[in-house]
């Protein structure tokens, strides 16, 4: 069945509101980001005057980061409720970031346009997560870098999807039950962005579960990280969260 993207970005708007009433940590602290804004911030370079695009803002906590290393920031989400909540705040800031309301399977910017387009834990609930992976390409300058960040069920996290199709209940990935979830292996990842155009250069997964039990936290049978580079290559399509960074195919 195809999903109506309208009711979808209403669900969204619901999810974003429930969300910012549990939101109670400092968000603009980097020891405090999340997982993949972790991995994203070491590969992002000198920002300044590049233009940057940001799929997938949410409430705008990293777009406004960036914009304050110097970056000229656009910043885009599906659900309108979201991206009022980071006008709001990117105003109290004193931060300028340019916000719109899109779909990122069709993004209302212009052909080549970007020196650096982010996406973070995004694509993997979006419905047409392939044309998305296109129109990021398309929005991306040839040279320019996309810093891609989303999940990889190979690991013991794939026992929740089976949960949810025995119990036929909606997948909850440990942080809530969202309106819509893609199910990704690394290498469908990679396959996409060089289809898309897009050579990868860098790769890092954070978040390592290896056993799901009844009753016991996840969080007490895994790795958060692995530091050993040797281990760490052999680990890396079995981490949870995953970030490539890819240079768009041509001349710049």
């Amino acid at each position: 069945m195809t999903e109506d993207r309208s009711q979808l970005s209403v669900d969204y708007d619901s999810w974003h509101a429930h969300r910012l009433s549990e939101e109670g940590h400092d968000v603009h602290d980097v020891e405090k980001f999340a997982c993949w804004h972790q991995m994203v911030v070491p590969r992002l370079g000198d920002l300044s005057g590049l233009k940057v695009a940001e799929i997938g803002c949410g409430r705008g906590n990293f777009a406004i980061f960036l914009a304050k290393q110097g970056a000229d920031v656009t910043a885009m989400d599906f659900s309108e409720a979201a991206v009022d909540i980071a006008r709001e705040r990117s105003v109290a800031e004193g931060v300028n970031v340019h916000w719109l309301v899109g779909d990122a399977a069709s993004i209302p910017l212009g052909n080549e346009e970007f020196d650096l387009v982010i996406s973070c834990e995004c694509m993997e609930h979006v419905p047409d997560y392939q044309k998305m992976m296109f129109e990021l390409a398309r929005i991306t300058r040839p040279g320019g870098r996309l810093l891609l960040t989303t999940p990889s069920q190979l690991n013991a996290q794939v026992l929740g999807w089976f949960k949810s199709w025995l119990t036929r209940k909606p997948y909850n990935s440990g942080s809530g039950v969202q309106p819509h979830e893609n199910f990704f292996f690394t290498w469908t990842i990679l396959r996409l962005l060089k289809r898309a155009g897009y050579q990868t250069s860098f790769r890092d997964a954070r978040i390592f579960p290896f056993l799901m039990l009844p009753r016991v936290n996840p969080a007490t049978l895994r790795f958060d990280r692995i530091h050993t580079p040797w281990l760490k290559s052999l680990a890396m399509p079995f981490g949870l969260h995953q970030m490539y960074e890819a240079v768009k195919v041509g001349q710049s």
